[in-house]
């Protein structure tokens, strides 16, 4: 029950303050990527790209929100502002030098989606339901990149970005990992690693 006791509540200060709205959340993100992806230097393309991930953001918010209610039982299924905070401050870890292509960052974007949304999400049929609105709103909003591969039913192509991208001993480079195999390599060499020192 989600229901407290009125003699309980009346010791309590209650303070509600409703999400904002669709237009005030595009400003507040447009401010923050454009700031960063300008500042850097990215190339134009890029930039523009930017900005409509942050309008293709907004919209799989919504959907998200709409299609994953919180209820007893997933009582975590509670998607709001902070969870929007987390997807683009995973965006602004790009760096000139790694993402010189406007698809490489709607890819970034993805990635970092998946990662906010869709590990939120407890059962396999949930993930499929998450899949299946980002790929359609992909699709949407940049159809003219294939990213088909990264969502087929069977054998999809792992989309994953981390900062040890280019090993474990380097600088920190947040960057695309391109398959299992690639990624397997780098933790087992930062395993092996570890064993040696400790």
């Amino acid at each position: 029950s989600f229901v407290v006791n009125p003699r309980f509540q009346r010791h309590f200060w209650i303070c509600s303050v409703p999400f904002p709205e669709t237009q005030a959340r595009q400003t507040i993100y447009t401010t923050f990527t454009q700031g960063h992806f300008q500042r850097l230097g990215f190339k134009p393309a890029v930039q523009e790209a930017v900005a409509s991930i942050v309008k293709t953001a907004m919209g799989l918010h919504d959907q998200v929100a709409q299609a994953f209610r919180k209820t007893a039982v997933n009582f975590h299924y509670e998607f709001n502002i902070r969870h929007l905070t987390g997807l683009f401050s995973g965006m602004l870890k790009a760096r000139p030098k790694e993402f010189t292509s406007p698809e490489k960052i709607v890819l970034l974007w993805l990635h970092e989606s998946e990662r906010v949304y869709g590990d939120r999400l407890v059962s396999g049929s949930d993930l499929q339901k998450y899949r299946f609105l980002a790929a359609e709103t992909a699709k949407k909003m940049f159809g003219k990149y294939n990213f088909q591969r990264y969502f087929q039913e069977k054998g999809p192509e792992p989309l994953v970005f981390a900062p040890f991208s280019h090993g474990h001993q380097e600088e920190p480079c947040y960057d695309q990992i391109h398959g299992f195999d690639e990624l397997s390599r780098l933790l087992i060499a930062a395993l092996n690693d570890y064993n040696e020192t400790f």
